[in-house]
């Protein structure tokens, strides 16, 4: 029987992410390599008990082997699946940085071969482009409407993210971990107190505020920390479906979670269903940095009165 916990989460997900199994009895691969998509045409498992999945679903194959001459993979939920109609993920290989004294004076740019301009003016021609995900230290954040100054030139706000410092809530002690979401820029940034100590891209609910699909904002703590966890939404109608295995480092604030995503890689955008995505390296690092803390061995573990959550604010 799951913990009372893990049935309110279940309960209250919504349209967002869906808890369906445990966490499995080990981290998952940071490497990435046991996680698959299912292909353009769908598929369906093997057996008894067909289940139909659809583009796009994700799962992670435990195990391969011959089957009749074909080349089948279990799952980690003991689904077999033709190989033929998987195709390995290509988990994001972006990651935060950490942040030194200058803190946050830098932007990361989101759109590969973002224009630089030699002034202010995107009619003219670029002087220079950068690749997506490049770290760009910021000359001045004053300027024109629409821009900021970088070391070469100048950069359109639609192609960068600059995360921004923020007040800590009353809700985080002087020297607490904390977590600051802003919806607007897609970035986060930890806090030790007042300190800013790692800077991120992520990719928030795709809905409108207040919306089944949107990220809700407010004062959060973290409800639930799970190595893993399998979501779904598709005991819902009306909705795009998703379904993905062992999505990694979860950590639930409510309906919805900060996790992993291996299945794409357009951080910086919305692109979720509500929960916070984040590349795996990220997760993983905000996973040791939050509270409560995993004991040794284990996969799971939930907030109490006594030991509470880190606080994470979405605004």
């Amino acid at each position: 029987m799951k913990p009372a916990w893990a049935m309110l989460i279940v309960a209250t997900c919504a349209l967002a992410c869906v808890q369906r199994t445990p966490a499995p009895a080990s981290p998952p691969s940071p490497a990435g390599s046991r996680y698959y998509v299912v292909g353009k045409n769908g598929t369906q498992t093997l057996g008894k008990d067909p289940r139909k999945l659809l583009p796009g679903f994700g799962v992670v194959v435990a195990e391969q082997r011959m089957l009749g001459g074909e080349r089948v993979g279990r799952t980690s939920l003991g689904r077999d699946i033709a190989m033929k109609d998987l195709h390995p993920a290509t988990p994001s290989r972006f990651g935060g940085a950490h942040l030194d004294e200058r803190g946050l004076d830098f932007g990361w740019v989101v759109r590969e071969g973002a224009p630089i301009y030699a002034q202010p003016d995107s009619t003219t021609k670029p002087i220079a482009r950068r690749p997506r995900y490049a770290r760009l230290t910021l000359a001045s954040r004053d300027g024109p409407q629409g821009f900021y100054r970088v070391a070469d030139g100048w950069m359109s706000e639609v192609d960068l993210r600059v995360p921004r410092l923020s007040a800590r809530p009353p809700a985080a002690g002087d020297t607490e971990p904390w977590i600051d979401v802003d919806l607007a820029t897609q970035t986060l940034v930890a806090y030790l107190g007042d300190k800013p100590v790692f800077a991120t891209l992520v990719a928030a609910g795709v809905g409108a505020e207040g919306s089944p699909l949107s990220t809700p904002k407010g004062i959060h703590r973290i409800r639930a920390k799970l190595l893993a966890a399998t979501m779904d939404n598709l005991d819902h109608t009306g909705v795009a479906p998703y379904s993905y295995e062992e999505v990694p480092f979860t950590q639930y604030i409510g309906r919805v979670a900060l996790h992993g995503a291996f299945w794409h890689d357009q951080f910086g955008a919305p692109r979720s269903h509500g929960c916070i995505n984040l590349t795996l390296a990220d997760a993983e690092w905000l996973f040791g940095f939050t509270q409560p803390t995993l004991a040794e061995g284990e996969t799971e573990v939930a907030a109490t009165e006594k030991r509470l959550g880190t606080v994470v604010r979405v605004r």
